[in-house]
């Protein structure tokens, strides 16, 4: 049974003009059953006519409120020809209603655009906060084994990240076997998995071919338990005596989405055997930051494919940002700046590197170029114009003066920056990096 949420969901506008229709008619429908003669509420103390299209004005803008008033005044000339109604058009009446219409569906567009505007911030805040707590989870997961792990298992977590980037840029942002394996290896390494196996999700609902698999693997069983409430929460699910009832049961020991920060859910990796000692909270918190990780990186390198195809040793995480800053841009207007520092070669490079990386805030992006004759270093930052910009000209300076006795053009540093504008991101980089200072 198709019910109205999910109609909604699958079809909004159809949605809007339904109800637009139902409360542009529904005034005039009472009418007629409450006052025959005059169902348009043309001669009453109060124009109900216009309630429907008032509302439909608030709720949805301009173009679904000039509807309804179109609709209103079609009616009426439906109503004179069937003889309902009589005189002649109402035309102030009528044109009081049209601007009433614009000016509730002018307030209504304002305001739906600051709450778009402030939606978005909110949202980039909540996925950059997301991003940054796994990082932070995984570096200092990564510290406290590197010495354990130095002499057995060389391998760090770092690395094996890296080259799991590695994979998504030459991919694409695309989950193949490939891939998947490589995850797979990282998942059974530092999770202690004896027999696991990921499967892609399409529309919610998972493979039955899995993508990579660890010993026995974990054959997938859409309508288990824990698959069910792993995909419906975006959460790791796992067995637990408090958490299982008695008539409820589930093939796996855990079931773990692929799922990023922004909610697209990839795919899901199902677990059939580990190790009893293994299997406890902090086991499963890093199998599901290192699947989170995994999964902002596999959605990045698909969102900044175009970046990454011109600039390969572009970060895939600063393309995709650069990406989602030009659409807030177009969209909603929202100012972003791109900063490039032109550092000559030197003794003192690497230390001038790392004091730019440390001046950046929470939401910046910094990308490093290493050209042979210098090192340019570019900065994205969101939500930030040119009072931002002279801010963090000004704390440079003031750093370089205390670390270094220098300022930035006594130390033959260039600086320029562009505001992130609505063209295409290639062409604004492009412009940026190659402009001569």
């Amino acid at each position: 049974m198709v019910t109205f949420s999910g109609i909604s969901t699958r079809f909004p506008r159809l949605i809007v003009w339904l109800e637009t229709l139902g409360l542009t008619l529904l005034i005039p429908l009472v009418g007629t059953v409450l006052n025959r003669d005059d169902p348009f509420f043309v001669k009453a103390e109060f124009p109900w006519l216009w309630l429907g299209s008032l509302l439909v004005a608030l709720r949805y803008g301009i173009a679904p409120a000039l509807s309804s008033v179109s609709l209103v005044m079609l009616l009426w000339f439906g109503a004179v020809i069937a003889g309902l109604v009589s005189g002649a058009f109402p035309l102030h009446f009528m044109l009081g209603g049209v601007l009433l219409a614009l000016l509730a569906g002018q307030f209504s567009t304002s305001w739906s655009t600051r709450l778009r505007r402030s939606d978005q911030l909110s949202r980039h805040a909540s996925e950059r906060f997301q991003q940054l707590s796994r990082a932070y989870f995984m570096v200092r997961h990564s510290h406290d084994r590197l010495e354990q792990n130095l002499v057995s298992r060389p391998v760090t977590l770092r690395q094996a990240m890296m080259e799991l980037r590695r994979l998504l840029v030459e991919k694409g942002g695309v989950i193949s076997p490939e891939l998947a394996g490589e995850l797979m290896v990282i998942l059974a390494h530092y999770c202690s998995l004896s027999s696991a196996a990921i499967y892609a999700v399409r529309h919610g609902v998972p493979d039955l071919v899995p993508l990579a698999q660890c010993g026995q693997g974990a054959p997938c069983l859409p309508d288990d338990l824990l698959v069910r409430s792993a995909l419906e929460s975006g959460t790791t699910a796992y067995q637990a005596a408090n958490r299982l009832g008695g008539s409820q049961h589930s093939s796996y020991l855990a079931a773990a989405p692929l799922c990023s920060s922004s909610g697209h859910l990839l795919g899901v990796v199902l677990v059939s055997d580990m190790p009893f000692m293994a299997l406890h909270r902090e086991t499963l918190q890093i199998l599901g930051v290192l699947l989170a990780y995994a999964a902002d990186h596999v959605e990045a390198a698909a969102t900044a494919k175009s970046v990454t195809t011109i600039y390969p040793d572009c970060p895939t995480v600063f393309g995709a940002e650069l990406i989602k800053m030009i659409r807030l841009k177009r969209d909603l207007d929202i100012v972003s700046t791109l900063v490039v520092i032109n550092l000559p070669p030197g003794p003192q490079l690497d230390e001038l590197c790392q004091v730019m990386e440390r001046q950046q805030r929470g939401l910046d992006h910094g990308w490093r170029r290493d050209l042979g004759w210098g090192v340019q270093f570019v900065t994205l930052m969101p939500f930030s114009g040119p009072a931002a910009m002279e801010g963090y000209q000004a704390r440079l300076n003031e750093v370089l003066k205390g670390q270094f006795k220098i300022t930035l053009q006594g130390a033959g540093i260039s600086l320029k920056y562009a505001v992130v504008s609505a063209d295409e991101p290639v062409v604004q980089l492009a412009n940026l990096l190659t402009e001569e200072v």
